[in-house]
């Protein structure tokens, strides 16, 4: 696996705030949101999305948030209905509530968004980056639960989770499976 590769799928992952390049690719919302996406897209996103003229207006105000967050401007306290909420609804469908943002395709609610968001931007960038992002998840996921759960069940719980549609995420699980007792013994030695 590439270096690069690696280091790339660790910091989309654990600093994804950090990605500038990927935030503002998050800001395009016309080119990614499709009909495909709209499962994935948080609930109080989705619930304003009744009718195209209302996916216009939320369409426009989560890029607008973005927007603002790049530029270091401190959001607005608006919801999508135009009232005052004391926070905007895209912190927490960005943040999740947390500071850093590390590791948001984990957080509840939101991070089934990020996971598929994270993947449907670094498909383009080549197999070795989509091989390292599935690693790098499912080698966490099974270090969270390695002793509560046997491999098998934390690879079905894990594709639960993520819905891979891609054939790397086999080429990982068959990795790890071959490789299972060597990563218990360096998660025991953490």
């Amino acid at each position: 696996m590439q270096p690069e590769a690696v280091d790339y799928a660790y910091s989309i992952i654990e600093e994804p705030v950090k990605q500038i390049e990927y935030l503002k690719y998050l800001t395009k919302v016309t080119e990614w949101w499709d009909d495909n996406d709209i499962d994935y897209v948080w609930r109080h996103i989705k619930k304003n999305c009744k009718t195209p003229a209302d996916r216009i207006k939320t369409e426009r105000k989560y890029k607008d948030y973005l927007r603002d967050h790049l530029r270091g401007v401190v959001p607005k306290t608006i919801g999508l209905a135009g009232k005052a909420t004391g926070h905007t609804v895209f912190e927490n469908f960005f943040f999740g509530g947390r500071k850093t943002g590390r590791d948001i395709s984990r957080v509840k609610g939101i991070g089934r968004f990020h996971s598929y968001m994270q993947r449907k931007y670094i498909r383009p960038k080549g197999r070795p980056y989509l091989l390292a992002w599935y690693l790098h998840h499912l080698i966490d996921y099974c270090y969270e639960v390695y002793m509560m759960f046997p491999l098998t069940e934390i690879i079905n719980r894990n594709r639960d989770r993520i819905k891979p549609s891609d054939p790397e995420y086999d080429e990982v699980v068959s990795f790890i499976q071959q490789h299972w007792e060597e990563l218990k013994y360096d998660f025991e030695s953490y």
